[in-house]
């Protein structure tokens, strides 16, 4: 599995500390009931750029946001998702709950003061819809 696209225009290792995680179920927010390519696209991969160059801080705009879904933590990801749906309906209502393949990519834990379930997941060069293991579309809002 290669990282080049993530490393090749930063001096940042964005894969320290990072894992393979085969056996976790994670949620992503959908903009539609079904899932594209473009729902797991990064802020970088969407010219969307932070105005710092500290590497913690880029490598969060180099990975794919996800929560890993947990009994403990799943009300909490439904009220996340739901505000974020109130704020801005085109976002979406649906979310998918998925696993990933040996191949995928790394996922790193990156818990925020309001999300201790949130990882970065970074994808390997080769990454496409058919590297993630669809376990359901959940319909929030």
């Amino acid at each position: 599995m290669k990282f080049e696209k993530i490393h090749s225009d930063t001096d940042c290792n964005c894969i320290t500390k990072a894992e393979i995680d085969t056996s976790s179920e994670f949620v992503r927010k959908l903009r539609n009931l079904t899932v594209e390519d473009k729902d797991f696209l990064t802020h970088w991969e969407r010219e969307i750029r932070p105005e710092t160059e500290d590497c913690e801080t880029v490598c969060s705009f180099k990975g794919v946001s996800i929560n890993q879904i947990t009994p403990e933590f799943e009300s909490q990801i439904l009220e996340k998702y739901k505000t974020t749906f109130n704020i801005n309906p085109k976002k979406g209502a649906h979310y998918l709950k998925f696993r990933l393949n040996e191949d995928t990519g790394k996922v790193k834990y990156t818990p925020e003061k309001d999300d201790k379930s949130h990882y970065n997941l970074y994808k390997a060069d080769d990454f496409s819809l058919e590297k993630i293991v669809i376990i359901e579309t959940v319909k929030f809002a």
